[in-house]
């Protein structure tokens, strides 16, 4: 993996789980309290291994990408523009 190769996954990572989010928020208008907390859960167990799986380990081979993130953050509101 090259260094443009985890900026890209980075990004993937943080759209996919913005779709999550959303996702919870449709799921809590149209499900009821008990299937809400289970599915909610799930997005947080996909949202955790997205991050595991995905983000950290490309920070790890490139821990520069940490800052050029926070940087980008900072100046766009977004991670990887």
């Amino acid at each position: 993996m090259n260094k443009d190769v985890a900026r890209e996954i980075i990004r993937a990572s943080f759209r996919s789980e913005r779709e999550l989010e959303n996702l919870s928020g449709f799921l809590k208008e149209r499900c009821g309290p008990n299937d809400y907390k289970e599915l909610v859960r799930s997005i947080a167990i996909a949202i955790d291994g997205i991050n595991v799986e995905l983000v950290k380990k490309a920070l790890t081979m490139f821990p520069d990408l940490k800052l050029e993130m926070e940087s980008n953050l900072k100046r766009t509101g977004q991670v990887m523009p």
